[in-house]
């Protein structure tokens, strides 16, 4: 009993960060699963899926109410995400768990380095055939206009990131979040939309997750619960927050997870 106690106090701290940084918490579900209660990998990864699906619709009900949501967007990236984090999820049969952490923590490093240094480019932008118009407005700034989003970012992005939530546990906001703001979109909407699109995403992965009987359910239960609430907390910390003090928060979280994911994992 202790032991979900504790777990659900972790989750409520989680479901806090991933709504201010829109990642749907798999990158802190999956190591706090494995390194604290001592889950594998894989259980993990799929628990974490689970449990995503609880943050992600606590959140975005919130940033659906601050009107942060970019709906079209989210629309352009969530079927190509399904598609390939169902894909992705099935693969992980096939994989050795310490690949799989390796995998996970090279995104991780990556991506923080997209947020934390700005001539870093990980996330290049895709422009090809048609795009859209879009604008939003910029806390405390006037309203500004976002042109041309190419759907063919989005979509390629968008599988890109299923793929890699999918064989992650980790929901796809690591890649959502930065792909969106390469395109100019401002970080408060790439994290509300993201924590929407990860909805879907997470749903398709944990089904996958759970025919291959890889989902722990009192931990789902209990994280699902505890997240949930932290989601809630962390969509008002998130509009008192900047958007340069996010991308910090992002990068040194991705940083600091990576390593200690490879150091308990691989070495």
């Amino acid at each position: 009993m202790f032991e979900y106690i504790v777990a659900g106090i972790v989750a409520l701290g989680c479901g806090i960060v991933s709504a201010v940084v829109g990642l749907g918490g798999g990158f802190l579900f999956v190591p706090t699963l494995t390194l604290l209660f001592n889950l594998n990998v894989k259980t993990a990864m799929g628990t974490s899926l689970a449990v995503i699906i609880f943050t992600a619709f606590s959140a975005s009900f919130w940033y659906h109410r601050q009107g942060k949501i970019l709906y079209k967007v989210a629309l352009v990236l969530i079927p190509p995400s399904v598609l390939f984090s169902v894909i992705g999820s099935m693969m992980t049969r096939y994989i050795d768990a310490r690949i799989l952490v390796g995998i996970f923590s090279a995104v991780l490093v990556l991506i923080s380095l997209e947020m934390l240094i700005p001539a870093f480019r990980f996330f290049p932008e895709i422009r090809f055939g048609p795009s859209f118009m879009l604008s939003t407005t910029v806390p405390s700034q006037q309203t500004q206009p976002v042109t041309l989003i190419p759907y063919s970012h989005l979509i390629i992005w968008g599988a890109v990131g299923g793929f890699l939530g999918g064989i992650t546990g980790t929901s796809g906001g690591t890649i959502f979040v930065p792909a969106l703001a390469t395109i100019g979109i401002p970080m408060h909407y790439a994290v509300a939309t993201s924590m929407f699109s990860v909805i879907a995403l997470a749903f398709a992965g944990a089904l996958s997750y759970a025919a291959l009987g890889q989902i722990s359910l009192p931990f789902m239960i209990v994280y699902g619960i505890g997240a949930a609430l932290g989601a809630c907390l962390g969509t008002v910390v998130a509009t008192r927050t900047s958007e340069l003090h996010v991308r910090r928060i992002f990068g040194v979280l991705l940083i600091f997870m990576a390593l200690l994911m490879i150091f308990s994992q691989v070495l």
